[in-house]
C-alpha cells in the first residue's frame, strides 16, 4: 500500500474510527464498502492491522498519514472502476 505523508489534514468529512471502540472492524468494513473517507486511529497497537491494508488496498483507497501524528491514517476512495 503506497503511504503519502502530509502536514495537514486532508480535505473533505471523514467517518472516524478508533480502534479502542468496539465493533470497530465491523464499522470499518462497513465504511469500506460504501466507499466512504475514513480517519483511522490505530494507536495503542504496533502496526497497522493487516486486514485494514488488505481491504483498503483491494478498494483503491489512497492512505494519507499525517507527518507529526502517524498513529492517524485517512483513507480515501479512489475514482470507482468500470470493470
Amino acid at each position: 500500500m503506497n503511504v503519502s505523508f502530509v502536514n495537514s489534514v486532508p480535505h473533505g468529512e471523514f467517518a472516524e474510527i478508533s480502534v479502542l471502540t468496539n465493533g470497530w472492524q465491523n464499522r470499518f468494513q462497513s465504511l469500506v464498502s460504501q466507499r466512504r473517507p475514513i480517519k483511522f486511529d490505530f494507536y495503542p497497537m504496533p502496526h497497522l492491522p493487516i486486514e485494514v491494508c488488505q481491504s483498503v488496498t483491494q478498494r483503491g483507497y489512497r492512505d494519507v498519514v499525517l507527518q507529526q501524528d502517524q498513529w492517524q491514517h485517512f483513507f480515501i476512495p479512489g475514482p470507482v472502476q468500470n470493470s
